[in-house]
């Protein structure tokens, strides 16, 4: 929900994505094929539901935080979006990055710099915006 709302509108001042999806195509196919069908039967379904194909949107500051062994959105979700926003030359984002990190974090140290980074970002970037 964070990307779509960065990449598609103009009213947030910063977003934080959180073990986010990019690309449907790429997770879970029963999940998504009840919603979706599946690419193959409805491509254009998945093009106008993944965040990935309106990246170029992105004009405010974007937080991506992935755990690399996440193990719902995997982590090369977080990954392909970061390159299309490099192709883009686009420098409105950050990527925190959680090693040892599953879906739901389990570490506190992970959960305090997560949220930590969260603050820091929304101190900055919309305390004080009208």
């Amino acid at each position: 929900m964070a990307f779509m709302a960065m990449f598609k509108s103009e009213k947030f001042a910063a977003g934080a994505a959180l073990r986010p999806v990019a690309d449907w195509a790429h997770y879970n196919h029963g999940y998504t094929s009840n919603i979706l069908n599946t690419p193959d039967v409805d491509p254009d379904a998945y093009a106008r539901s993944s965040p990935i194909e309106f990246a170029a949107g992105l004009k405010r500051p974007l937080l991506i935080c992935s755990g690399i062994l996440d193990d719902n959105v995997f982590f090369q979700d977080s990954v392909r979006m970061v390159q299309k926003l490099i192709e883009l030359k686009n420098p409105n984002f950050e990527l925190a990055v959680y090693p040892i990190e599953p879906h739901g974090f389990r570490e506190p140290e992970s959960w305090l710099d997560e949220y930590r980074r969260i603050f820091k970002l929304m101190e900055r970037d919309v305390k004080g915006r009208q």
